[in-house]
């Protein structure tokens, strides 16, 4: 009986991915990398000769950064442009957990300036079989420049970045809240979607943080009253805001629009009131008017924002708000100061859908006095740049908004909520290359 012949086993079929295979072919416009090597170079130099002489230009620094960047996309594989990303969430992930941790704190500023793996371990009161994964975590960093590796084996030293992330540092906070507000959320943006369908969120419920965060039903700020850490961290980024221009001012040479001359109006019977800072928080642009407006009293302000903010305010004992009048009030329902000269919305309506900032606007808009043409709502904000070279950290800016609920807007924008709202636009203030935009607004 003849046998069959024995088969060899055939060895799986492994597809090679090739360059042709995973990229098609674009036309895209050309980049010139020689000359934006050349603009590099020269702007390093730039920076160098300023830093030598004890200086610094920030404006400089991220014209520079920002060249590099697209200077690194434009010579990168398009495959390893792609992984770049993936390096970030990764990144994004360890520095969120030991920013949570506080790990950052034990790594000294001063000498010996570095710690080891086992003793960062044991003064987190961690076990000893988890060094293994602090050195993984902290690998990482320190192969994406967030951390510098110590003297010794197995060490870890601050770089100049990571000091921000120390816990008493208000980038901490910031931190924090670009993970909670912004990263949670974005990773739940398939599941958002599928269940919302593909819309912006139309009230303060259902947004896509408050999605995230397993109470879909309540509006952000509810949420983060849910997790004291998280809304303490919130209230101290306010701060923090600060460092990165965002008050906004509005007086003096700098600002685009110098709210002084309210400090000359004559109180009447009927009208006290100067400025009414809607949602004002902890009272920092009543303050900075108060310090740089001649002629304006600390009685002549009002600051509102909600019972627990202003309670928080009270708390403070801030002598530079001695004298202003506290108030509680939800901005979404009718303003009941009337007759003001001046309404301030500051940060406020980019936390908002169209529908719902429109009705804040229609709130001042009926509390402005009919017999004073001179008084004004005004809308601080930051702007929705337009066209085509827009930064990526204002789109940034604008998606964080998105998962609240909210948006930032552009000067058509503007002025569409300003006419539904029964007001008029006097004048949209920006300038050139500034984030910021104050929008005049007046009686219709």
């Amino acid at each position: 009986m003849l046998k069959s012949p024995t088969l060899p086993i055939q060895p799986p079929r492994i597809t090679i991915m090739t360059t042709s295979t995973v990229l098609p072919s674009v036309t895209t416009k050309p980049y010139n990398i020689v000359a934006a090597a050349e603009a590099l170079l020269e702007d390093a130099k730039r920076l160098a000769a300023t830093i030598d002489q004890g200086s610094d230009n920030v404006p400089l620094r991220r014209k520079l950064a920002q060249t590099a960047r697209t200077l690194a996309v434009e010579t990168s594989h398009p495959l390893d442009a792609v992984k770049d990303e993936w390096l970030t969430t990764s990144g994004i992930a360890v520095w969120s957990l030991l920013t949570s941790w506080k790990a950052f704190d034990l790594i000294p500023l001063t000498a010996p300036g570095y710690i080891t793996y086992a003793d960062l371990a044991r003064q987190l009161d961690a076990d000893e079989s988890l060094i293994s994964l602090y050195s993984r975590l902290i690998t990482h960093l320190i192969a994406t420049g967030k951390l510098s590796p110590g003297p010794v084996p197995n060490s870890v030293s601050h770089s100049r970045l990571s000091p921000l992330y120390i816990s008493t540092n208000p980038v901490s906070d910031l931190a924090v809240i670009a993970v909670g507000n912004g990263f949670k959320p974005f990773f739940q943006w398939p599941d958002y979607f599928s269940k919302y369908g593909r819309r912006e969120p139309l009230g303060q419920t259902h947004t896509p943080f408050s999605f995230a965060w397993g109470h879909a039903e309540l509006p952000p700020w509810e949420v983060k009253a849910l997790y004291p850490g998280y809304s303490a961290s919130f209230k101290r980024s306010m701060q923090a805001k600060n460092i990165f221009g965002g008050d906004i001012p509005i007086t003096g040479e700098g600002a685009l629009y110098d709210v002084s001359w309210v400090g000359s109006k004559k109180p009447t019977d009927e009208n006290t009131v100067k400025i009414v800072d809607v949602g004002g928080g902890m009272g920092h642009l009543v303050k900075e008017l108060l310090e740089n407006v001649q002629g304006l009293k600390p009685e002549e302000c009002v600051l509102q924002d909600r019972p627990d903010v202003i309670e928080g305010v009270e708390k403070t004992g801030d002598l530079g708000l001695k004298g202003v009048r506290f108030m509680s009030h939800d901005f979404h329902e009718r303003q009941p100061v009337r007759g003001a000269w001046v309404y301030v919305l500051r940060r406020i309506l980019l936390d908002y859908s169209d529908d719902l900032a429109v009705n804040i606007l229609k709130q001042v808009a009926g509390a402005l006095p009919d017999v004073d043409k001179d008084a004004r709502v005004l809308i601080v904000e930051f702007k929705l740049f337009e066209g085509i070279g827009q930064p990526p950290q204002n789109t940034h800016v604008d998606l964080m908004m998105f998962n609240l609920g909210g948006k930032l807007r552009n000067e058509r924008m503007y002025r569409d909520l300003v006419e539904k709202a029964g007001m008029r636009v006097v004048k949209y203030h920006v300038r050139a290359g500034d984030p910021h935009c104050v929008v005049e607004c007046a009686k219709a």
